[in-house]
């Protein structure tokens, strides 16, 4: 069921701590927000540095539905860093274009929909890529983040419903600070998360 459009901003502002470790697939460590229904989200990620070896590292910001996730993936399976768009779930789509990114690169993200076709892009210096992805029977309402800064997110319903509320995943030092909802717009001075361990 989908809730009619009508959009509300919220911007979060992430800060990266230099104590940040990727973790393996296993251990899943995030900050969340939950509203009817997202419509669409940007922001920057700063690349962290590649784990020891051991694991799989992933991170990524996205937006979840009952189905799946649409994310922004930056995997560092193969060594590298490599970034890329796609949808993981019902219904199973192909991966999105991306590119390879260094630690310390800052990567700007965007996802937005316009009704079941959602348009991901993805820039870092001078690389970029885009993904077009027809996302059926998917109501995002969780905006899920894991080290990001300058996030918009847009939702169907008032920031004061949903801004002050932020479930996570995992239990691990972080920090919320500021958060304000004025109108229809979110403000968050600062998320800081740390390693678990």
């Amino acid at each position: 069921m989908f809730a009619p459009k009508s959009p509300l901003a919220a911007t979060i502002f992430f800060l990266f701590s230099l104590f940040f470790k990727v973790v393996t697939a296993q251990d899943w460590y995030t900050v969340e927000w939950d509203a009817p229904e997202f419509v669409s989200m940007s922001g920057d990620m700063i690349v962290p540095e590649l784990p020891t070896p051991g694991g799989t590292p992933y991170v990524w910001p996205g937006v979840q539905s009952g189905n799946g996730v649409l994310q922004a993936v930056l995997d560092g399976s193969s060594g590298l860093w490599w970034i890329g768009d796609g949808f993981f779930g019902t219904p199973s789509l192909p991966w999105g274009n991306g590119f390879n990114v260094n630690p310390g690169a800052t990567v700007h993200f965007s996802f937005s929909s316009s009704g079941t076709t959602w348009t991901c892009t993805l820039s870092s210096g001078g690389l970029s890529a885009s993904t077009t992805l027809n996302i059926t029977g998917s109501t995002m309402n969780r905006a899920i983040f894991a080290v990001e800064k300058n996030v918009k997110v847009t939702a169907t319903t008032a920031a004061s419903g949903w801004c002050g509320n932020t479930p996570g995943l995992g239990t691990y030092p972080h920090t919320i600070t500021g958060n304000v909802a004025s109108g229809n717009t979110c403000s968050v001075a600062s998320i800081v998360q740390k390693s678990a361990d």
